[in-house]
């Protein structure tokens, strides 16, 4: 019964740092390296790409994450979509140049994720190393996301949003 009453109190508290967590934010922007086809299905899977009949298969731990995001830099692509460039934070900028480094002649996707729908922006060529932490898709982000993306993340010389409660 003591026992019981000592752990109570933690419980309670755990609820309570779990009601606090900080929420995932509404849009995900993830870019996956392409992975060996030899290897298995616990490291990669397979993807067919938009733009070709190609199939390829890509890591499943994205290389770069929208939580090494610390600000973006939004811009009109020549097609009529958006593109953005993610400047990214320091554990980020390493992992884009591990990426880069260890990854170079191969492809690697970008997929934006929302509440709505999911889907493949763009596949880019890794051909030099990247050292200075900014990663750019060239193009294909709709207007819906890039709205979403300016009121997460703060614009390149701009403040950072102010969150609502």
């Amino acid at each position: 019964m003591k026992s019981a009453i000592r752990t109570f109190p933690l419980v309670i508290l755990a609820l309570f740092c779990m009601g606090m967590a900080q929420k995932p934010p509404a849009i995900s922007v993830r870019f996956f390296a392409e992975a060996n086809k030899r290897d298995s299905s616990t490291f990669s899977s397979p993807i067919a790409l938009n733009n070709s009949e190609h199939t390829m298969y890509i890591e499943k731990i994205p290389a770069i994450t929208e939580r090494s995001f610390r600000s973006i830099y939004p811009f009109h692509s020549t097609d009529g979509t958006w593109g953005c460039s993610f400047k990214l934070d320091e554990k980020g900028t390493m992992d884009l140049e591990v990426v880069t480094t260890s990854q170079r002649g191969r492809l690697m996707l970008a997929f934006i994720l929302t509440k709505e729908a999911n889907h493949q922006v763009c596949e880019m060529l890794i051909d030099q190393r990247i050292s200075d932490g900014i990663i750019t898709i060239p193009s294909g982000i709709t207007d819906s996301e890039m709205q979403q993306l300016m009121k997460v993340y703060p614009v390149m010389g701009q403040a950072r949003p102010t969150k609502k409660k």
